[in-house]
């Protein structure tokens, strides 16, 4: 809600730097009264049950010396990020308790936060932990494992999310920005109440701006696509509290069929694991229980982006295309860090992605967007570690060709000293301190320094 509900900045802030342990009741009531006026009471009560949970919960860390977790529920600014951080393992939570759960007795609606959040805290991020430094082990052969009374810890570390803890995407549609400028774009969108937080108008509006901004790669006329979204919009004409969607199997059947659905598609639509960390990487919308299927506004908008990936990540020519606008990103960063970026892209026929200076020195990178299917980082450790030396190689090599042309660059920029870099839109599982992720573009000037005297 701070993140994208709110216009009055003075709420915004009283929000954020509401504290959670101890709570002032003072400045909750004073919050409780503007999100009252602009969302409505039940909204406003749902808001106090979570901080109240997170302020029990944090507490219970505490008890049990569990103090990295704790720390990070100080505050709702401190709890926006750790909830943000733990989103896909509350819904590996979901799919897994389809499987795990073989008992008769409810669990009341109140006890859910405060039962799974230690769990997933304890259990689940330990699962994730341990697969992600498996694959380390196998990628790197001088890995070690620290196991001590704190937890574990390894001499290599592996980080797979962009800012807000978000999977990598070739290009999001933060990237494709520039081609809904100046068009009509806004007429076409649904008006959206200002009092909902999550509505059925925001996913189709969703869908209306992939469509126009992918518009060069013919998202819209993809079949693929656009049966997804046929299916969604009927799904979501089934939604009575702009929030929750169940419906019956004839209900759903009969949606899968009127939306036309391949075999392939319908197969996406429930997570059939009951492996934790495999449905850590799982898009699936629907959930089983009893006899009907559910899902929500939410899981519907992220099944429709995955989807957009999936379709465009078949295309070469949207491979190509997003190489260029990768280009433009890691230029657009490093200007914004104080470098100097260059026009340079053909020398003598040969090459050339950034070329940057700064202090004197040329910094030449090569953008590098091969695709790196993470979901494999715990469904096949070993082919993702396979693939990941294979792309270690690869870039080691590409630093090579560029120490052995640039002279190219020297002579054209009339200067001697010059670092060469690869930078990786996805991440990559390397000790080579000159293949950087684009996840850290933003200590970039930092790890370019202390790159060369590694």
């Amino acid at each position: 809600m701070p993140m994208f509900g709110l216009d009055d900045q003075s709420l915004e802030d009283a929000v954020v730097n509401l504290r959670l342990d101890p709570i002032d009741k003072d400045a909750l009531n004073h919050v409780c009264k503007g999100l009252d006026k602009a969302f409505g009471k039940e909204f406003t009560h749902r808001f106090v049950r979570t901080l109240l949970q997170a302020s029990s919960i944090r507490c219970a860390f505490l008890s049990h010396d569990f103090f990295e977790p704790a720390a990070a529920l100080q505050s709702v600014k401190h709890a926006i990020g750790y909830f943000q951080s733990r989103r896909r393992h509350l819904v590996a939570m979901i799919y897994t308790l389809q499987d795990a759960c073989k008992g008769t007795v409810s669990m009341p609606v109140l006890d859910v936060v405060n039962e799974l959040l230690p769990q997933i805290e304890y259990s689940g991020m330990t699962v994730s932990g341990l697969h992600e430094k498996l694959m380390l082990s196998l990628a790197h052969s001088d890995f070690e494992l620290t196991v001590d009374t704190r937890g574990f810890y390894a001499n290599h570390s592996y980080d797979t999310l962009d800012n807000l803890f978000l999977e990598p995407e070739r290009t999001s549609i933060l990237d494709m920005k520039s081609a809904l400028i100046g068009s009509d774009i806004e007429g076409q969108l649904e008006v959206v109440s200002p009092r909902l937080i999550f509505s059925t108008a925001e996913v189709r509006n969703s869908i209306v701006l992939l469509e126009k901004a992918y518009e060069e790669f013919d998202l819209a006329g993809n079949l693929d696509f656009s049966t997804i979204v046929d299916f969604v919009i009927l799904c979501l004409s089934q939604c009575s509290d702009e929030y929750n969607i169940i419906l019956t199997k004839a209900q759903f059947y009969a949606l899968v069929k009127q939306a036309k659905l391949k075999s392939a598609v319908r197969a996406q639509l429930f997570n059939s694991s009951g492996d934790y960390a495999k449905n850590l990487d799982s898009y699936a919308p629907f959930i089983r229980s009893d006899q009907n299927f559910i899902t929500t506004v939410t899981l519907l908008n992220r099944f429709i982006c995955q989807s957009k990936n999936t379709c465009l990540n078949r295309m070469r020519r949207y491979q190509i295309r997003s190489g260029f606008i990768f280009e433009g990103q890691v230029k657009s960063a490093l200007a914004k860090q104080g470098f100097c970026v260059t026009e340079i892209k053909r020398i003598n026929r040969k090459e050339f992605d950034v070329v940057t200076v700064m202090d004197g020195t040329i910094y030449n990178i090569q953008c590098k967007n091969n695709l790196v299917d993470l979901g494999s980082l715990k469904t096949n450790p070993r082919l993702f570690a396979r693939y990941n030396r294979q792309l270690d190689r690869n870039y080691a090599k590409a630093l090579l060709k560029e120490e052995k042309r640039e002279h190219l660059l020297q002579e054209k920029l009339g200067l001697s000293a010059i670092k060469h870099f690869v930078l990786s839109r996805f991440p990559v599982a390397t000790k080579n301190p000159r293949v950087l992720a684009f996840n850290q573009i933003d200590e970039f000037r930092r790890l370019a320094t202390t790159a060369y005297n590694s």
